[in-house]
């Protein structure tokens, strides 16, 4: 932790902190007790300073007449003014209005006006940060190199935070762009390290039932991949064994991946699937291009409506969703269309206030509900794929295909979809469109299909309905999908395929039951609040054209009764399916469950009692048991529980589980009346990079390295439960959110005492598939306090800097004169500049040997001779203070 941040938490403890800034009036005189001596302490006019909060975007002031007890009291403005940075250049990440805008080298300078520093802002930094400049009230200079922000944006202000060298940029929305809501400079995206990964997940199963043999089984599924550079190679395998069944690997699909920013896309060569809103999935080899709405800014991904509407004069506009304010700006008098909504989610009634420059305020809705059919107005959302069908391995013909869609955004309510799909025999193509509506968004398409198979044609017509409701007076979601096919010719592409391999004797057996082809389905859902509690309803119904069919249904509620929660949950079961040799063959299941959860402990405690009651067919089974977290071991969890089955049958199970940094573990074992059975099971992953080779939980398609140089084990990372760096610096964070900002945050209190990490937070933007990199710096050496006094014997004041001869800030001085430094481990002796009002000095130290186990050391110097002139010498606060705080920008930052 910095010099300036033990500052502000010490003033923060023992100074008065003013009202707002603006607001109150200082005392002219404030008279405390007596002071040593006798006489009552009276205060001069007191000394204002405006300090930034740490962790915050607000400002406080500190009385400094409150520092009793000093009074050679140095001028500390020059100290805590903005955040305590120093003058000079620093690397920050830039945010505006909560926006990443750019990663960049701000000068932070002395403002004559203020007689604080400030950072320097640049017409190219408003610019990348969405800025419009002609909607400033004065033109900016081009060429100016340090304008003040609120000197010329209007209500603009500008924030430092050091600790996570972020400045924060509060600019009145009316001068921004509408384009750059949710955006990040794609000149931020990186591509992220050059890696070789394996991710793995195993299961080992042990099961013995009595006066019988025991089983072994092991299954294990294995996701590999290669990053170099834009490029991902990845491979997905699976593996199985057991004692009554051979051992079989299977690689399911190998494929090359990799982006284009430009046309916001994503390309795969290889074993993949066809990804289409339109028409059925397929497993190909071979290459496809789509849209990867991911890159895109939050106001353009998905479909959000247009908001139209007239002022009357310069009023603002709300826009509300489910109660939450969602965005707000300022109009002119006339018509004005809001188009970068960003809904929060896809489906509620938006409520839309304006509120007019005499405060009458106007209401109106417009209903808003988003189907898979719909993007927003004139954009394109695409797919092209091309290759050979590989539904599976037992597959011998292997043919050719092509096929693809798209939609654009017609209108603001209105989308258009296309789309289509061809192999040797078989033809395909489909139309649609999407609207929103008062009554909720709905789309329809309609697939047609030729196939031609064994020399037998067959054509057929299939409709696809979709639609979606969110009612905000009840909150209540509605969603449905219903597929209906009109002629029973109707083949996808699969079927055609499968239809091809049986009539050619290619596949064995009857793999295809044509009368099987799916002629009806409906999928529906219901969520509805009631009370404090909430019912959810899931349905599904398919009929075949043979008359085969299948039906399922869920229904649960849940709610709670003081500490005790209840859910209870009815689901239900019809299989009515055909088999060439048996004809119908009915299946039902029902199951009606309740299940109660009560903690046991006070806040913090994860301790659980829970139970569980369930009705079946075959009879009633009950559980109970009690789960949690060992009390001084968070990450590791536990599991107890008995159990009686439908049968009588009892049971008694234990189980436990850990987060670390070199995976997740599981294991369990059931003792039952019949039976016994362990199982055991591990997550994790292997990542090999130019640092080495370093063991991590389980990945997911976007994760990331945090790397400490020089290497520091053993460092927590924020918000990842287990993970922390091993004896090469690294660790594996095993998730990220591609093509948006990812705060990696050290948690540094477990640090030796001689260790400093001097920048303790990293925005990392990886793109998709790609293993971001955050580089933090760690300093080592020797601590040591410096009891600093003047020739007269007495401390320093408080407040006075502490130099080296090359400028490098070691700190600043308490109260007392002291200083905590962090010097060179080899350091023996040197030299101090010391500053404090227009006083001077320079004084030598030599240490003495360190002591093992000694928390730092302390050594009194006596400042007597002033520091020298020198008129090359630079500003101390403008040379390395952002040197020790960040490492120098190098070809290989990812930016």
């Amino acid at each position: 932790m910095s010099s300036h941040h033990l500052l502000h938490r010490w003033l923060a403890g023992v100074l008065c902190a003013s009202q707002a800034v603006g607001t109150g009036a200082w005392a002219e005189q404030v008279t405390l007790h007596p002071a040593q001596g006798g006489a009552a302490a009276s205060l001069k006019k007191p000394q204002p300073v405006q300090v930034a909060a740490l962790d915050g975007s607000f400002v406080v002031s500190y009385n400094t007449a409150f520092l009793y007890g000093m009074t050679s009291t140095t001028d500390i403005r020059t100290l805590l003014a903005g955040s305590g940075v120093p003058p000079g250049f620093q690397r920050v990440d830039i945010y505006i209005n909560q926006m990443l805008a750019g990663r960049m080298d701000v000068e932070f300078s002395r403002n004559p006006k203020s007689d604080e520093i400030e950072p320097c802002i640049t017409v190219a930094m408003l610019e990348q940060g969405g800025v419009d400049l002609s909607k400033l009230p004065t033109p900016l200079e081009q060429g100016a190199t340090c304008m003040r922000l609120a000197e010329v944006i209007p209500d603009a202000s500008a924030a430092y935070d050091m600790a996570s060298l972020r400045l924060n940029l509060s600019v009145p929305q009316i001068y921004m762009t509408s384009l750059r809501r949710g955006y990040i400079d794609p000149s931020l995206w990186e591509q992220g390290a050059d890696v070789a990964f394996l991710n793995y997940s195993l299961n080992a199963r042990r099961s013995e039932l009595r006066h019988s043999s025991s089983q072994n089984d092991l299954s294990a599924s294995i996701r590999s991949g290669v990053n170099l550079g834009e490029w991902r190679l990845r491979n997905d395998s699976y593996f199985t064994s057991g004692s009554r069944r051979p051992s079989k690997f299977n690689s399911q699909n190998t494929y090359l991946q990799r982006g284009f920013n430009t046309i916001k896309s994503q390309m795969v060569v290889g074993e993949t699937y066809t990804y289409s809103p339109l028409f059925d999935n397929v497993r190909f080899l071979g290459m496809q291009l789509a849209s990867d709405e991911a890159m895109r800014p939050d106001e353009e991904r998905g479909y959000a409506p247009v908001i139209r509407g007239t002022a009357e004069s310069n009023a603002t506009v709300e826009v509300r969703q489910n109660g939450y304010l969602l965005y707000t700006t300022t109009v002119s008098p006339g018509p004005f269309a809001i188009t970068d909504l960003q809904p929060s989610g896809t489906n509620g009634d938006l409520e839309i206030a304006v509120i007019e420059a005499s405060g009458v305020r106007r209401v109106f809705r417009q209903a808003f509900a988003s189907p898979p059919l719909m993007v927003r107005e004139g954009r394109i959302k695409y797919d092209i794929a091309a290759g050979q069908v590989r539904l599976d391995r037992r597959q011998q013909e292997r043919p050719g295909f092509a096929s693809g869609s798209v939609i654009y955004g017609l209108t603001a309510n209105t989308s258009l979809a296309a789309g289509l799909q061809a192999s040797p025999g078989y033809l395909s193509y489909s139309l649609g469109a999407g609207m929103n509506t008062p009554i909720g968004a709905v789309s329809l398409d309609a697939i047609h299909s030729r196939s031609n198979a064994g020399g037998s044609s067959t054509s057929g017509d299939r409709l696809n309905l979709r639609y979606a409701k969110f009612v905000e007076a009840t909150g209540s979601h509605v969603s449905f999908n219903v597929q209906h096919g009109l002629r029973e010719g109707f083949r996808t592409l699969s079927d055609h395929i499968e239809r091809n391999g049986t009539q050619s004797g290619s596949r064995p057996g009857s793999y295809l039951n044509l009368g099987r082809a799916s002629r009806q389905r409906l999928d529906g859902y219901l969520s509805q609040p009631i009370g404090r509690g909430h019912i959810y309803l899931n349905g599904s119904y398919g009929k075949n054209w043979n008359g085969s069919s299948s039906r399922s249904l869920s229904l649960a509620y849940s709610n709670s009764i003081g500490k005790l929660n209840y859910n209870i949950s009815y689901t239900q079961s019809r299989n009515l399916h055909s088999s060439w040799a048996n004809g119908p063959m009915p299946r039902h299941d029902n199951t009606l469950m309740l299940t109660l959860s009560m903690p046991l402990g006070g806040p913090g405690d994860s301790t659980h009692a829970f139970s569980t009651l369930s009705r079946q067919r075959a009879g009633t089974s009950a559980q109970a048991g009690v789960s949690g977290a060992l009390p001084l071991e968070r990450h590791v969890s536990y599991t107890v529980a008995g159990n009686k089955d439908a049968d009588g049958q009892r049971d008694a199970s234990i189980g436990v589980g850990t987060a670390t940094s070199f995976g997740r573990l599981n294991a369990s074992y059931t003792h039952g009346d019949r039976y016994r059975a362990s199982n055991f099971s591990a997550s994790g992953s292997v990542v090999a990079h130019a640092g080495g080779v370093n063991l991590g939980q389980g990945l997911s398609e976007t994760f990331m390295l945090a790397k400490i140089e020089p290497p520091v084990p053993g460092v927590a990372i924020s918000s990842f439960s287990g993970v922390e760096t091993g004896s090469n610096g690294y660790a594996i964070i095993p998730s990220a959110t591609p093509f948006r900002g990812n705060l990696v945050t050290l948690r540094t209190q477990g640090l030796s005492k001689d260790v400093d990490i001097t920048n303790g937070a990293q925005m990392v933007v990886p793109t998709r598939g790609a293993a971001g990199l955050a580089k933090f710096t760690a300093v080592s050496g020797r601590r040591v306090q410096f009891d600093l006094r003047g020739a007269d014997g007495k401390p320093l004041p408080f407040g006075a800097t502490v130099d080296e001869l090359d400028g490098t800030r070691l700190g600043i001085t308490d109260p007392r004169g002291r200083v905590l430094t962090l010097l060179p481990a080899d350091r023996e002796q040197g030299m101090l500049d010391i500053r404090w009002d227009e006083a001077t000095c320079r004084v030598s130290y030599t240490l003495p040997p360190k002591v093992e186990g000694e928390n730092y050391q302390r050594h009194t110097l006596t400042c007597t001779t002033p520091i020298p002139p020198s008129p090359e010498r630079k500003d101390p606060g403008s040379i390395a203070a952002s040197d020790l705080r960040r490492p120098k920008a190098d070809a290989s930052d990812a930016s």
